[in-house]
């Protein structure tokens, strides 16, 4: 072999040797190299997911209010939406047929107390039987109650608001001809307050309690959270949606956030809180490494601040943070920013502990 070509096999082998040698020591300096990374301590504490739930907003009492009797409608004071007060005149019928079955009423009661009088004389003078006079006693007695019914008539002839509360639907107008009990009002209660009622599922009405808190909001103040509470737990599932029904009561103190604005109808959303919890650790998504259903991996840090990879069971996830059930103990820390960069028994240099 000639000497040139000796001297670049050596050179090139020297070359390879380093390189390699090199490599090697790149590799061992980044394994050795702590990893930056953030980390939160495990504090267990009570907690519940919150259920979400939506519905429409309508008034606990409505109340259809119409007129006894028959009749041509005469006049109308209010209009839908109106505010009204108790005992407020809502709307009337015309009263010439309805005062006249009172007068014929009145006349009919005068006649047969006149022919009670002439029987009573006549039968004290025994020229009457006494069947004589009970006949003119009882259609006396007929002609009162026929005239009771014709006033109870015509206090019924007009509609008056049963309590203080708002006209939520108008369904008559002058001159329209209604018969008796035909509703011409939708009227609302103010005292009773305003309910929201929606369906949960079958997992979310056995943690649901009656007294439990809520918080609702609608479209139409959607930078304003009205309080409510549960008033009332359906016992079994509707029959067509298979969901379970309760029932919010929107708390007094909401009027302070222009709850006196809210109108039947709205669409309303929000979240209830169960009262039933249980010891939970709240984590933020980006701990996550792996999961399969309720199972995930998180790494956890020891004493000498290296990773190791941890198996949890996780209760519920909710917006960006997870509950942990089990898997982690009370105080140790969790790497929540980082994660994706370390690996089993690697070195870690924490940057910020929450």
């Amino acid at each position: 072999m000639k000497p040139a070509s000796t001297f670049i096999t050596l050179l090139f082998n020297s070359l390879v040797v380093i390189l390699l040698s090199v490599g090697v020591i790149a590799k061992t300096l980044a394994e050795d190299t702590a990893v930056p990374v953030d980390v939160v301590s495990a504090h267990y504490a009570e907690y519940a997911k919150a259920i979400r739930i939506s519905g429409l907003l309508e008034n606990k009492s409505e109340q259809s209010l119409g007129f006894k009797v028959p009749g041509l409608v005469s006049k109308v004071y209010v209009d839908e939406g109106q505010f009204v007060k108790r005992g407020q005149l809502l709307a009337s019928l015309d009263l010439e047929e309805i005062d006249a079955e009172v007068a014929k009423a009145k006349s009919v009661l005068a006649n047969a107390q006149r022919n009670l009088e002439r029987f009573q004389s006549l039968q004290g003078q025994n020229a009457l039987s006494m069947d004589q006079l009970q006949s003119a006693q009882t259609r006396m007695d007929v002609a009162q109650s026929d005239l009771t019914v014709a006033k109870f008539n015509r206090r019924h002839a007009v509609i008056k608001a049963p309590a203080e509360g708002r006209i939520l639907n108008r369904a008559l107008e002058p001159n329209e001809l209604v018969k008796a009990g035909q509703p011409v009002f939708v009227f609302a209660a103010k005292k009773t307050g305003w309910i929201l009622s929606t369906g949960i599922t079958d997992k979310d009405i056995v943690r649901t309690q009656l007294g439990d808190k809520a918080e609702l909001y609608f479209d139409a103040y959607p930078n304003q959270i009205f309080p409510a509470t549960v008033s009332e737990v359906a016992g079994r599932a509707d029959a067509k949606t298979q969901t379970f029904e309760i029932e919010l009561r929107l708390e007094g103190s909401s009027e302070k956030n222009g709850a006196k604005n809210l109108l039947a109808g709205f669409v309303g959303h929000g979240r209830v809180y169960p009262t039933q919890k249980e010891r939970l650790v709240l984590l933020p998504l980006t701990a996550l490494l792996r999961a399969d259903g309720k199972q995930a991996e998180v790494y956890v840090l020891d004493e000498q601040d290296q990773a190791h990879v941890r198996l949890i069971d996780v209760a519920f996830i909710e917006g960006s943070r997870m509950a942990v059930r089990a898997g982690i103990q009370e105080g140790e820390r969790i790497v929540i920013q980082g994660a994706p960069y370390l690996s089993e028994d690697r070195a870690v240099a924490v940057q910020k502990s929450l």
